[in-house]
């Protein structure tokens, strides 16, 4: 799964990037209160970078799984048992993004007609993270579901992100 590792890592650095910006605006709002200059569109763009880091860092915690999780009893089954385990969150993982993708699209769909009030760009951009979501943990829960009986790891796979 060579490309996997391209898309981790074209994942990991665009979460940073929009991180980074994240960063940023909130800087620029947290300095805006104490200077006569009003930047009123930073609390929205930051919520929107929010969310997008959001979108492109979830499917990287689902593939290293990195979501929090009591795994006492899972500890204690067996390796194949494990697998199945873990083979069937993941579908459901994936029923999941399906079903949140055809929602997605519709959002987006209504999302033509409004447009941010302070950045004034469609709506649409915004609703996009819905379905965008959806691919990527859909995508990310069928290489899981892969690699557990391919017998590959993400550990064993190398690079950090």
């Amino acid at each position: 799964m060579n490309i996997m590792k391209k898309v981790d890592k074209t994942l990991g650095i665009v979460t940073m990037l929009l991180f980074t910006a994240l960063l940023l605006v909130v800087i620029i709002q947290i300095l805006s209160r104490y200077f006569p200059y009003d930047f009123m569109w930073t609390e929205e763009l930051s919520r929107y970078l929010f969310v997008y880091s959001i979108v492109t860092a979830a499917p990287l915690a689902l593939r290293k799984q990195e979501f929090i999780r009591v795994d006492l009893l899972i500890e204690r089954l067996s390796d194949r048992v494990r697998k199945i385990y873990e083979s069937v969150i993941s579908t459901m993982i994936l029923l999941f993004s399906i079903v949140l993708f055809i929602y997605g699209i519709q959002l987006v769909s209504l999302g033509s007609d409004f447009y941010a009030p302070t950045l004034g760009f469609s709506m649409s951009y915004t609703y996009a993270a819905v379905p965008l979501l959806a691919i990527l943990l859909m995508i990310y829960s069928v290489v899981y579901i892969i690699d557990q009986f391919t017998g590959k790891n993400q550990d064993e796979e190398g690079e950090q992100i």
